[in-house]
């Protein structure tokens, strides 16, 4: 089987056992730190809660052996895992109702409780004491001191330490060989500010080709990148939270999605494992607590009150097809489930409440991903979070001593610029959307093997169909075009 980012292979022994074989793809970065961590924080997830309250957590597959280096008999990096047996819950997703459907919430709440109540000393990722340099060694793996820290936890500390993060962000293409401060990082300002001068030194170095069409950002929008990264820098000591404990360093899963969560493949969908911790990394607290992507209701077709309250069916559905009910219906029972875990969410840790209540708490969320992609995908998202920023400074700077002047100096102007330019990237990325239906391709072009051939037909005859005008922007298939695996 092969993912974005690994090739997995199912090995089945004579003796009856099976294991699985995780090989990174180099798109993963610096693939060596990458299987080092992902080693370590597998391992210690495994032995930090199994046998604690959280024992039913689904924990990682224990990892059998693995390689950092390709000087091996293998000659590429891998990770040898306990084969974990069952189906994906995206498979059962659709069909699961009540209870079944609690086991697998449940399931993903107490993995999530376990990780996200523990406070590290740094922002990075974990590595195995020996994988870090003698400096990292000798720093706490933990907030506090070892008295109040608990027996399980306490034996770990020596074991584990955080390092440089592995977000693959940092990591990328020609990315990797910039010269960058990719932590460990004491708090949430450094964070910020490293990610900053990171792109900065990207466009100093002209390590990125802006005139590539696998990029897009154009040589046009230098200086706007340059002016944006440096009000980041700026406004990194007054957009942190100034509670302590909603910028303290938690680990949680990379990508609690349907497809990495494996389930019986029929009776309660409680969860057995979840795999694929490829690019985990200890990260404030706020960055953390987004809803999982097995959970998140992102769809349209059932609107999501704002007070909290439960979906219901859309006014017209007595009008609808049965047809059409019957999509209604699976959709709201998504959206249910979404209300659910936020409802769980809030009861089980006030701070995550307290972050979803910031003004800008979901922009802050998703500040450091924007800076660090702000050259390869274009101005426009961080540019949105920035103009976000400086709608709300009043309420931002409420949160700081003192009063601070808003240091984001958007123009009226550049902003209606700005929104016009949202307007037709939305609308290119939904004539996007429609194109990929058509085809039957997922969003980055990929197709099922045995359905290669006709969607290749269809997507020529679609080509020929494109109005760039029209549609907004370009047809998005063609050789060297943007992708967000590979930029």
């Amino acid at each position: 089987m092969t993912g974005a980012f690994n090739r997995v292979f199912l090995l089945k022994f004579d003796n009856g056992a099976e294991a699985a074989v995780h090989i990174p793809f180099p798109i993963v970065g610096n693939v060596g730190l990458s299987v080092a961590s992902e080693v370590a924080t597998m391992r210690y997830v495994q032995e930090r809660w199994r046998g604690t309250a959280f024992k039913d957590a689904p924990l990682p597959p224990s990892v059998f052996a693995w390689s950092t280096s390709h000087d091996n008999p293998a000659g590429t990096p891998y990770i040898i895992l306990e084969y974990s047996p069952g189906v994906r819950l995206l498979d059962r997703w659709p069909h699961i109702q009540r209870d079944d459907t609690a086991a697998a919430l449940k399931s993903i709440g107490s993995l999530e409780t376990a990780l996200l109540l523990e406070q590290f000393s740094q922002n990075g990722s974990i590595y195995s004491a020996g994988d870090v340099p003698e400096e990292l060694r000798r720093r706490p793996l933990y907030q506090g001191d070892d008295d109040s820290l608990e027996d399980f936890a306490r034996q770990l500390a020596p074991q584990y330490k955080i390092g440089p993060t592995v977000d693959r962000e940092w990591w990328r293409g020609p990315y990797g060989s910039i010269d960058a401060d990719r932590g460990p990082w004491p708090d949430m300002q450094s964070m910020i500010r490293s990610a900053a001068n990171f792109q900065l030194r990207a466009l100093d170095t002209g390590a990125i080709d802006l005139a590539s069409s696998k990029v897009r950002s154009t040589p046009s929008d230098i200086p706007l990148l340059r002016r944006m990264l440096h009000m980041c820098i700026r406004i990194a000591p007054f957009v942190v939270p100034s509670d302590p404990a909603l910028t303290a360093p938690t680990l949680n899963h990379p990508d609690l999605s349907l497809t990495n969560l494996i389930v019986p493949p029929d009776g309660p969908a409680t969860i057995r494992h979840s795999i694929d911790w490829q690019g985990a990394t200890v990260s404030p607290f706020c960055m953390q607590v987004s809803l999982p992507p097995a959970v998140a209701y992102t769809a349209d077709v059932i609107q999501l009150p704002r007070d909290g309250s439960e979906p219901s069916l859309p006014p017209d559905f007595d009008a609808r097809t049965p047809e059409e009910q019957e999509h209604i219906r699976l959709h709201l029972r998504y959206a249910n489930r979404h209300n659910w875990y936020v409802i769980f969410a809030y009861a089980v840790h006030a701070g995550r409440a307290a972050v979803w209540s910031l003004p800008h708490g979901s922009s802050l969320a998703g500040l450091v991903t924007c800076i660090t992609r702000c050259v390869a995908d274009g101005p426009v998202n961080l540019q949105r979070i920035l103009i976000e920023f400086q709608r709300i400074w009043p309420a931002i700077a409420a949160d700081q001593p003192g009063s601070t002047p808003c240091p984001i100096d958007f123009t009226p102007e550049e902003i209606a610029s700005h929104d016009q330019e949202v307007q037709r990237w939305e609308e290119y990325e939904r004539n996007v959307a429609q194109l990929c239906e058509e085809i039957g391709c997922q969003n980055d072009g990929s197709v099922h093997a045995d359905d290669y051939e006709a969607a290749k037909v269809r997507m020529e005859r679609l080509r020929d169909e494109w109005d760039e005008i029209v549609m907004k922007g370009p047809f998005p298939f063609f050789e060297g075009a943007y992708c967000y695996h590979l930029t």
